[in-house]
């Protein structure tokens, strides 16, 4: 509704406000209290409310708007715009006041999560979740929440939607319900809901996952991400881990804005500039991503068998509520794995970590390694021992461990194995493979290499050969298994 007159601007303060009256024919068309849009002579635009003044209707005009423009006295041509929603000035920290009037209004309690929307004229020009923060000032209870500093000093019209928090089984399972306990949250479309703790920034996470879905990636973030520090990161050595990794967290965190840097350690001295230059194009090529930011580092020592000529990508986000939900996460995960000893989530999450932690060190044995801490071996043992696979303990010095898996152990389990192990580092599957074929047990499928008597004494206690030492049904078909695969890496 729009309401056109003229009238005149008087003094309405003793500092120098405006006011101006409202026409006694149309002020039945407003009420007390109405927030409207002022337009002034087509030039000054102002928000304002419905003011009373000698019982009369009337709006207060800004004391700068009327003092230098010298409007004092003057008849003004006035345009008046009902409002539906309200307007409120951006703090330098993106804070804006909501009225109370809207609060009782809508009924939005402290903590609650709403949606602002930033409008110019019908139009939103800006969205954003928030959760509603209250403090007593001056003896009053004041409403906030955060918009976005990039508005500061405008004063803009806002509307505002509250967002509900009631869910059911249905909307919600039981993995999720217990990821956003402690947590504020609110639906806001199919399978998505945002998360808020404390003063950290939101995150809009996905409710359509299961367990089975991440125990791989998770095993992976527990191997090669930050579980602790002030960012979320994870870090990949080769192409393939960077489009999983990233095709997971963007399935996990559906408003992810990833950062990407490379680190490298400059072995052949490159000189900086076509250093970066080289490193930019290979990942855009390979993984479609705009590298951000460098470490270039020198070389220590002589061994260089671990050197990536590619360099080491690192994953990162800034925002600490993303390192509460992947720890958490992480928990529940493990805690569902050794409650329940789900061998087949046990497994997704060792191979998970074997290819941040994983490495088949000897030449002629082809056992598989897995690094890591005092802390995190206490872990991992418990989940390897729900895989029902063997491993030995090593350790190294008294926070360095070393968990070994060894050949026959791979080749017992190797049906469960086989599309899980460095799935995402092709160089370390094929050392694998290559090392695995020096193995007499293997052999003995590949080749029909004649066992020794403690490996035929094994293959029969597997089922893989009959009491006269002749490969069976159930050896044969492991045997084409593993052709099959070895295949595949020499193709590669």
């Amino acid at each position: 509704m729009e309401i056109k007159f003229v009238s005149n601007i008087r003094k309405g303060n003793r500092i120098g406000t405006g006011f101006f009256y409202i026409p006694q024919d149309k002020d039945n068309l407003l009420t007390h209290g109405k927030r409207v849009g002022v337009n002034l002579s087509d030039r000054f635009h102002f928000f304002s409310k419905i003011s009373k003044h000698d019982n009369r209707l009337g709006i207060y005009a800004p004391k700068h708007l009327v003092t230098e423009n010298n409007l004092l006295n003057k008849n003004v041509k006035i345009q008046l715009t009902e409002i539906k929603g309200f307007y409120s000035k951006i703090s330098p920290d993106g804070i804006i006041y909501i009225p109370r009037d809207i609060i009782k209004e809508q009924e939005i309690k402290p903590n609650s999560i709403v949606l602002i929307k930033a409008l110019k004229g019908n139009k939103a020009i800006e969205k954003k979740y928030s959760k509603i923060a209250a403090h007593w000032k001056r003896n009053k209870l004041e409403y906030v929440c955060v918009f976005d500093k990039n508005f500061y000093g405008r004063e803009i019209l806002f509307k505002i939607e509250k967002q509900p928090t009631k869910t059911s089984r249905k909307e919600l399972n039981s993995t999720i319900i217990k990821l956003l306990k402690g947590m504020y949250y609110a639906l806001i479309g199919k399978n998505l809901v945002i998360v808020f703790k404390g003063y950290k920034v939101p995150a809009v996470i996905n409710t359509n996952l299961k367990y089975s879905d991440i125990a791989f990636y998770l095993g992976a973030y527990f191997a090669d991400g930050t579980r602790k520090g002030n960012s979320w990161a994870i870090c990949a050595s080769t192409f393939e881990q960077a489009k999983y990794y990233l095709k997971m967290h963007k399935f996990l965190i559906k408003d992810s804005k990833q950062e990407f840097t490379i680190s490298y350690t400059n072995i052949y001295n490159i000189e900086p500039v076509e250093l970066k230059k080289n490193l930019v194009e290979i990942w855009q090529k390979e993984v479609g991503i705009e590298v951000n930011k460098f470490r270039i580092r020198k070389p220590k020592g002589k061994i260089i068998s671990k050197w990536n000529k590619c360099g080491t990508l690192i994953i990162r986000e800034h925002r600490q509520i993303l390192l509460d939900i992947y720890n958490k996460l992480l928990k529940l995960l493990i805690n569902e794995i050794i409650l329940k000893e789900d061998k087949n989530l046990a497994i997704d999450f060792i191979c998970g970590v074997m290819e941040g932690d994983g490495c088949a060190p000897a030449k002629n044995r082809g056992h598989i390694t897995i690094a890591t801490n005092k802390e995190d071996a206490t872990i991992l043992i418990n989940i390897l021992k729900i895989t029902q696979i063997k491993f030995k303990i090593v350790k190294e010095n008294k926070n360095r461990y070393g968990l070994r898996i060894g050949a026959l152990e791979i080749l017992r389990n190797f049906r469960e194995l086989k599309n899980k192990l460095f799935i995402l580092y092709p160089k370390r599957r094929k050392t694998l493979f290559e090392r695995l074929k020096t193995v007499g047990a293997i052999k003995f499928f590949l080749e029909n290499h004649k066992p020794t008597n403690w490996v035929k004494s094994w293959l029969k206690n597997n089922n893989f050969c009959d009491e006269n030492s002749k490969i069976n049904y159930n050896g044969l078909k492991m045997g084409n298994i593993l052709l099959n695969e070895i295949n595949k890496m020499e193709v590669n």
